[in-house]
């Protein structure tokens, strides 16, 4: 399907900005290196500061996956709703 999407819940970790708007729903051939730059503009987050994102408290997926194969991985469903990636991201290193 050309416009399949994945639901993504994230969540601020440390001392990172917390974001108004929490859920996104991302297009499956999107990247992490493409989110990361959508998350930085929206936290005003200056290219030399670092910006760290986590699946499942976890682990740091790599810039070149994309969102089709985390959430065919790592998606997990809440209640019977549909099913969705959760997502931390930090200034600073959490995990893994």
């Amino acid at each position: 399907m050309p416009d399949e999407k994945v639901t993504i819940l994230l969540r601020a970790v440390g001392d990172a900005p917390i974001l108004k708007q929490k859920k996104f729903n991302v297009d499956v051939h999107r990247t992490v290196a493409w989110f990361s730059q959508v998350i930085r503009k929206l936290i005003n987050l200056p290219d030399d500061q670092s910006l760290h994102i986590y699946i499942s408290q976890t682990f740091a997926p790599s810039p070149d996956h994309t969102f089709g194969s985390l959430r065919d991985c790592y998606a997990v469903r809440n209640d019977g709703k549909e099913d969705h990636l959760i997502m931390h991201y930090s200034t600073t290193y959490a995990w893994g």
